[in-house]
């Protein structure tokens, strides 16, 4: 919904756009009578008629002669000495960078723009064009940056007390969360935003753009009830402003008001007043029919969604047939988008083949904008580590960093990758027929969601130290003591190996979910084995714990398994039974079975041990039991798959209740 939601404030760009071309002839011949007359001018009316000049050719459309206007406007501002029109000018440069994606020259010359502004107190210019550089960086999937920006933004407008400058932020806030999904988030900044510009004395008219935003998070939550409040609210506004937006008074029939007539009615169908949501749609197609654009697209979806809801599927792919045949096929968020209402209309009418092949289509549609996002993310990470000068020493140590931290980036997205075309081999195989296909469609997508939401949330934190600390050595305006950077490079290097052993941690997953057997071809002395794994875990232990290693059977006994196998089990369950325990000791036992011909290999601890109402859910990929421990929740349905595997099994003893104790199920073949 948010990037249909963002594909409906594109359409309304368009519609503005194509009205300046209708009245491109019209202002051009006002802006040429202007010209003529300049050499008469002089003091303000020659400085109006600068701007006015300015104002025909950017509603004209006329780009070169657009930048020509500012430069004199400029020029003439900066002559007579007005500063106010000198900050109009140099906003309105900002704004023909930011609208001509000219973002070179937009990022090089806003810090002197923002400063003048700042230095003659203009402060509705100083917090206007300091969102357009936030947002500058949300729809350029910079989103990180985005955030980095805007809290400087929002602080500064605080320390001010400025409503206005609060507002601005909270709604570029609202943008940059929108834009990575951060649904409830978004919602927050967009209420911020509002009730800050409702205080402020230096105008609102940012509230036309948070209004459809705030309304597409609303519905993106399900949260109908108060998405027509909100709408209501914008009413107001739309009736309130119509001198502002050129409107006569009367007349609702604009494009301002089909959008609004747009969000209304989704509020309405989600709330099952269909119809209501006719009525407003067909308000909506009204206001915009004799336009010569695409805003009646946006109509036309919501009307084909509401045919739906009333099971008229026919209707409903008609007004999908109109669109898709309207459609910019180099926007892929919006084919995915109608792609999707296709196909659920197709499901809908029972016609199941069409259906099936449409989801296939979804789906490889939304792994190449994940992919994008993903390049996108990698892309803004390479601007982030970027820095002027360093010393010597300290480049060098940054750049060695910096290029493991973009390998494990790469190896991570890489792996995403393998995974998501792995779920999509497992989908086609399986695809045989129709109910199994979606059923196995359905499940894919929750698990590449779930998948990707744990690997961005566990690799943040050590990224977010790694890019401070490399910022702080990098930065020439820090000066270190040498124990001071010896401390930085020590955590630096510690949240690399901790990357490190994530990625390594997927691999291992991603090999154990290809594997579907192992070879019971090994010799193995199950004593040494332990032995020598608990050796290992004392390492890294450090004399934290009391590790023990108990043994009740001959210690030369011997079973025919896969060593490899056993060592990864039993690992697992020696690392976590560290990890979750902060004092006391860890016991890794062997002993004879009750079970005829199976060994027991059990590790018990001391630590916060596992509540009743957990103890199936942990052996759920991606469960974890205290979600601020690092990792996926991924090693224990990985052991226990791998118990199975070689014919023995993993169970938590729930008898035992002064920590945890996981038992290892060994089938005893003798050689």
């Amino acid at each position: 919904m948010r990037r249909i939601y963002l594909l409906t404030i594109g359409l309304l760009s368009l519609l503005l756009s194509n009205l300046g071309s209708m009245a491109q002839s019209t202002e051009a011949q006002r802006a040429d009578s202007l010209r003529r007359v300049l050499p008469k001018l002089k003091g303000k009316e020659l400085l109006q008629a600068y701007y006015k000049i300015y104002n025909l050719c950017y509603y004209a459309g006329y780009v070169t002669e657009e930048r020509k206007a500012i430069d004199d406007l400029l020029e003439e501002a900066e002559r007579q000495g007005d500063v106010k029109m000198q900050a109009t000018a140099r906003a309105a440069l900002l704004y023909y960078y930011y609208n001509s994606d000219i973002n070179d020259s937009l990022l090089a010359v806003f810090p002197e723009q923002l400063s003048f502004m700042e230095k003659n107190k203009d402060w509705k210019e100083y917090y206007d064009i300091w969102v357009l550089l936030v947002n500058h960086y949300t729809f350029t999937s910079q989103s990180n940056t985005a955030l980095r920006e805007v809290k400087r933004m929002y602080e500064n407008a605080q320390q001010r007390k400025n409503n206005y400058g609060i507002g601005l932020a909270s709604y570029g806030m609202g943008n940059a969360y929108m834009n990575i999904g951060f649904h409830e988030e978004a919602i927050q900044s967009y209420e911020r935003c509002i009730n800050a510009l409702k205080q402020s004395r230096m105008g609102s008219s940012t509230l036309l753009d948070v209004y459809p935003y705030y309304c597409s998070e609303l519905s993106e939550v399900k949260n109908y009830q108060r998405m027509l409040e909100v709408t209501d609210l914008w009413r107001d506004y739309l009736d309130s402003h119509r001198v502002e937006l050129g409107l006569d008074n009367k007349s609702t029939s604009s494009s301002y008001y089909s959008y609004y007539y747009n969000s209304r009615a989704t509020a309405m169908m989600g709330l099952g007043r269909l119809k209501e949501a006719e009525e407003l749609l067909t308000k909506a197609y009204q206001s915009t029919k004799d336009v010569q654009d695409n805003s009646q697209l946006t109509v036309f979806y919501n009307l084909a969604q509401l045919h739906l809801k009333k099971g008229e599927y026919a209707k409903a792919l008609r007004f999908n047939n109109q669109i898709i045949g309207n459609a910019n096929p180099s926007d892929p968020s919006g084919l995915l988008m109608l792609t999707k209402q296709r196909a659920e209309i197709m499901l809908q009418s029972q016609c199941f083949d069409e259906a099936a092949k449409l989801y296939k289509q979804v789906y490889l549609l939304g792994d190449s904008l994940n992919l994008n996002d993903a390049k996108n993310q990698l892309n803004e990470f390479n601007t982030l580590f970027k820095v002027d000068e360093m010393e010597k020493a300290s480049e060098q140590a940054r750049s060695r960093h910096v290029y493991i931290i973009l390998g494990i980036i790469i190896m991570a997205l890489l792996l995403i990758g393998v995974l998501g075309f792995y779920f999509m081999i497992r989908l086609r195989q399986k695809n045989r027929e129709l109910a199994v296909a979606l059923d196995r469609a359905q499940e894919s997508d929750r698990m590449k969601r779930t998948f990707i939401q744990h690997v961005s949330h566990e690799i943040r934190t050590p990224l977010n130290v790694i890019t401070g600390f490399s910022q702080v050595i990098a930065s020439p305006s820090f000066r270190l003591t040498d124990e001071q950077r010896a401390n930085i490079v020590d955590s630096i290097e510690t949240n690399t190996r901790e990357i490190t052993n994530f990625v390594n941690e997927l691999l291992e997953f991603s090999e154990n979910e290809s594997q579907n057997y192992y070879q019971m071809n090994d010799c193995v002395n199950v004593f040494l084995m332990c032995k020598e794994l608990i050796a290992n875990a004392e390492q890294q232990n450090n004399g934290r714990l009391q590790l023990v290693l108990e043994s009740t059977i001959n210690e030369s006994l011997t079973v025919n398994s896969n060593q490899r196998a056993l060592e990864r089990i039993v690992r697992q369950l020696l690392n976590n039974a560290m990890k979750f325990t902060e004092k006391g000791s860890v016991t890794l036992k062997i002993a004879q079975s009750d079970e005829e011909q199976m060994l027991d290999v059990s590790v018990t601890d001391t630590g916060i041990g596992i509540a009743p109402d957990q103890r199936e859910l942990i052996f759920e990929k991606f469960y974890k039991v205290d979600s601020f421990k690092r990792g996926l929740g991924l090693g224990l349905p990985m052991a226990r798959r791998i118990a199975h595997m070689i014919g023995g099994d993993l169970l938590l003893d729930d008898k035992y209740t002064k920590g945890t104790r996981f038992i290892l199920k060994i089938p005893i073949y003798k050689l």
